[in-house]
C-alpha cells in the first residue's frame, strides 16, 4: 500500500476562492465540520484577485439588505431576471438564475461586513447601476476575513493539490492528492465533497492569477458526473505586449469611456481599422459593459480572422490621434481612478505612466489579443448545487446552468451566492449520511505517481504547450469547422501520447508532475469542448463560428452534455425549460443583430 496522510472531516472543499470561502462559512454554520484543499493560497487562488471592476445586485435588495438609500430601485429583479435569460442564449436554468438573485445579495451583504471589520477593504457604492466598485485585493481581504472569524475550526491545506475524487458504491466520499512542497500524498474521507475549483482556460493567452486547467471539471467527470456547455468561452481584450504585463485586462477597461479618457481605433497589425459599427444598436450603456464583451469578440473577431495565418491573436489599440502629453495625461487620470485599490499610479503590479510610454515608443500603438476571461461550461448541478453523483457538489465557475451560453452576470456575485447554497446542501448531505471507505483510493494513488515511476516518456510542460497552440489554431474566440475539424484530431494524438507522460525527479515541487496532472484534466475538457464546438453548427453566446454564423434557434436551442461511462466519452442533448420565461424561437442571422434585437432591445425597453 502506498503510504499517505488521511483526514476524516463531514464536508471537504477542493478550491481557495471566493466560491470556497463562501462554502466553507456556511457549511460550518450548519454544524459540520470542514476541511478545504486549495491548490495555491486560501483566498489568493484562482482569478478572483484579478477583479477589475465590481458587482452589481438589485435595487430593492441594495437598499434593503445593505442600506443604501440612494440605490436605483428601477434596476428590478425582473430586469436583472429577463437579462440573463436572453443572455444566456436561453440556455440558462431559469430556476437557477432565479435563486442566483435571491442568494446573491444574502452573499455580497455577508461579504460587506467581512470588508468593514477587515477594514482596508473599499468597495465604493454607484447607486444608478446598483454596482460597487472594488478590486481583487479588496474582495480578497474581506475573504479571508470571513474564513478567519465566521469559518472557525475549518481545517485549511495549502499548497494542496488534489487529483482525484474517491468514489464508494457510486457515491463521492473523498479525494486524494498531494502537498506540493513535500510531496507526501494526502487523502481525505468525506460524507461530501464541494468542488470549487473555477473553470479551464486551454490557450495560450489568458486573464488568469493562477492556471485554469478545469481541475474540478475533470476529477468529477472521471467519478461519473454529468457536464455540458463545455464549446462556450468567453473572451475580452487582454495585454500582448508590453510582455511584462502580458495577460492583464487593462485593455477591457479601456474599451470604457466613462473608465478611460482615450479614445483608441482598433487596428490590425496592418494597421486596417477593424470596423465596430457606429449604429447605436450594438452600443450597450456602460452600465451593461458585459455585453459588449460578446459584441467585441464578434466585431473585432471577424476582421482578425480575415488574417488569422497572417497575424493571428494579436491587434492594436492606436492612439495615434493624440500628442505624448494626452496619451501621459489620460493614463494618468486613468491612474487616479484605481489609486485607492493599487497605489499611485499602479494598477496591480503595472506602472500605468510606464505603460503609457511603451505605448509612445510603439507609434502609440498598444498591441492586445483576445484573451480567455472565464468559461461557461462545467459540472451539471441542480439548484442544491448537487452534481448528478451523489455525495458531490460544486459552486462557482465550476459549475453550469446559470449562464448558459454567454456569461452576463458577476462573477464575484456567482461565487457567493453559490457557495452559500452549497455549503448548505453538502453540510445537510453529510448529516444524512454517514462516512463511507473509498473503494479506488489504491488505484487513484498508482496513477497519480504513475510519471515519477517511468524511465522515459513524453514531457508533461512540452505536451501541455502543444495543446495550448492547437486550441490557439482551432477553438478560439472566432471559429470554423476546417479548423476546429484539425484541432480535434491533433487533440486526440496528444490524448494517446499523454497515456506516458514522465517527470524526473522526486516528488517535491517537481514542475512536471503538476503538469502531468493539469495536462491530463485539461485534455479531458478541451475533448468535450471541441467536440460540442464541432457539434454546433450554428453561431450561439461564445461560440462563433465563421461557417454558420445565424443563431439557429430552431435547430440547436439546446446543451450538448457528456459523462464518461466506462472511460468512453458518452454524448447528449439538454433541453431548457421555460419556467417563467418563455423561450426564443425566432432565427437571427448573426450573434450581433441577437444581442440588438433582444438583450438591449429589452434594456433599452
Amino acid at each position: 500500500m502506498i503510504q499517505r496522510e488521511v483526514v476524516e472531516t463531514d464536508v471537504l472543499i477542493v478550491g481557495g476562492s471566493g466560491a470556497a470561502i463562501t462554502a466553507a462559512v456556511s457549511a460550518r454554520s450548519e454544524g459540520a465540520r470542514v476541511a478545504m484543499a486549495v491548490k495555491g493560497k486560501a483566498a489568493n487562488s484562482g482569478n478572483m484577485i484579478m477583479v477589475g471592476g465590481g458587482l452589481s445586485i438589485d435595487g430593492e435588495s441594495a437598499k434593503q439588505l445593505l442600506h443604501k438609500e440612494d440605490a436605483n430601485l428601477a434596476y428590478t429583479k425582473r430586469s436583472l431576471f429577463e437579462k440573463l435569460v436572453t443572455s444566456s442564449f436561453w440556455l440558462g436554468d431559469q430556476e437557477m438564475q432565479r435563486q442566483f438573485l435571491e442568494e446573491g445579495p444574502l452573499g455580497i451583504r455577508d461579504v460587506m461586513r467581512w470588508a468593514d471589520e477587515a477594514g482596508n477593504s473599499p468597495f465604493q457604492f454607484k447607486p444608478q447601476a446598483c454596482r460597487w466598485l472594488t478590486s481583487g485585493g479588496a474582495f480578497k481581504r474581506a475573504l479571508k476575513h470571513g474564513l478567519r472569524t465566521d469559518a472557525d475550526g475549518v481545517e485549511v491545506f495549502e499548497d494542496t493539490v488534489i487529483t482525484d475524487l474517491l468514489t464508494s458504491g457510486g457515491a463521492v466520499c473523498g479525494a486524494i492528492g498531494y502537498r506540493v512542497y513535500t510531496g507526501e500524498l494526502i487523502e481525505f474521507h468525506a460524507a461530501s465533497v464541494i468542488l470549487a475549483t473555477g473553470g479551464y482556460q486551454p490557450f495560450s493567452l489568458k486573464c488568469t492569477n493562477s492556471d485554469m486547467t478545469g481541475d474540478g471539471i475533470a476529477m468529477a467527470m472521471r467519478a461519473g458526473a454529468e457536464v455540458k456547455d463545455m464549446e462556450f468561452l468567453l473572451f475580452i481584450p487582454i495585454l500582448q505586449e508590453p510582455t511584462r504585463f502580458r495577460g492583464s485586462l487593462l485593455p477591457f477597461l479601456m474599451t470604457m469611456a466613462n473608465v478611460f479618457p482615450l479614445a483608441f481605433v482598433p487596428t490590425d497589425l496592418d494597421g486596417q481599422e477593424l470596423a465596430y459599427p457606429e449604429d447605436a444598436r450594438y452600443h450597450p450603456a456602460p452600465e451593461d459593459m458585459k455585453v459588449s464583451k460578446l459584441l467585441m469578440s464578434y466585431f473585432y473577431g471577424k476582421g482578425m480572422y480575415q488574417k488569422w495565418d497572417k497575424h493571428g491573436n494579436r491587434f492594436y489599440f492606436d492612439f495615434s490621434k493624440y500628442s505624448d502629453q494626452e496619451i501621459l495625461d489620460g493614463f494618468a487620470a486613468f491612474a487616479a481612478r484605481y489609486g485607492k485599490w493599487h497605489g499611485k499610479n499602479m494598477y496591480h503590479h503595472i506602472d500605468l505612466l510606464d505603460l503609457a510610454r511603451a505605448v509612445i515608443a510603439n507609434k502609440k500603438r498598444l498591441m492586445v489579443g483576445m484573451g480567455n476571461e472565464y468559461s461557461m461550461g462545467g459540472i451539471k448541478v441542480d439548484t442544491a448545487f448537487a452534481a448528478t453523483v451523489p455525495g458531490l457538489y460544486a459552486a462557482g465557475e465550476v459549475t453550469v446552468g446559470l449562464f448558459g451560453a454567454f456569461r452576463s452576470g458577476d462573477g464575484l456575485v456567482e461565487m457567493v451566492a453559490n457557495g452559500r447554497v452549497a455549503g448548505k446542501s453538502a453540510a445537510h448531505y453529510a448529516a444524512a449520511h454517514e462516512r463511507r471507505m473509498p473503494e479506488d483510493a489504491e488505484q487513484r494513488a498508482r496513477e497519480l505517481l504513475q510519471p515519477l515511476e517511468r524511465t522515459e516518456g513524453e514531457s508533461p510542460i512540452g505536451l501541455r504547450c502543444e495543446l495550448e497552440r492547437i486550441c490557439d489554431e482551432g477553438f478560439n474566440f472566432y471559429r470554423d469547422g476546417s479548423r476546429m475539424q484539425t484541432a480535434y484530431d491533433a487533440l486526440l494524438r496528444i490524448k494517446e501520447r499523454a497515456e506516458h507522460l514522465y517527470a524526473p525527479g522526486g516528488r517535491c515541487y517537481n514542475l512536471e508532475l503538476l503538469n502531468a496532472v493539469s495536462l491530463r484534466n485539461l485534455l479531458l475538457c478541451c475533448e468535450v469542448g471541441l467536440f460540442s464546438a464541432l457539434s454546433r453548427k450554428e453561431s450561439r453566446g461564445c461560440h462563433l463560428r465563421e461557417d454558420y454564423p445565424m443563431v439557429d434557434n430552431e435547430n440547436f436551442c439546446f446543451s450538448y452534455t457528456a459523462k464518461l461511462v466506462d472511460g468512453a466519452l458518452v454524448y447528449g442533448k439538454s433541453f431548457p425549460k421555460a419556467a417563467a420565461f418563455p423561450l426564443e424561437h425566432r432565427n437571427f442571422a448573426n450573434v450581433a443583430d441577437c444581442i440588438a434585437d433582444t438583450i438591449l432591445r429589452r434594456e433599452q425597453a
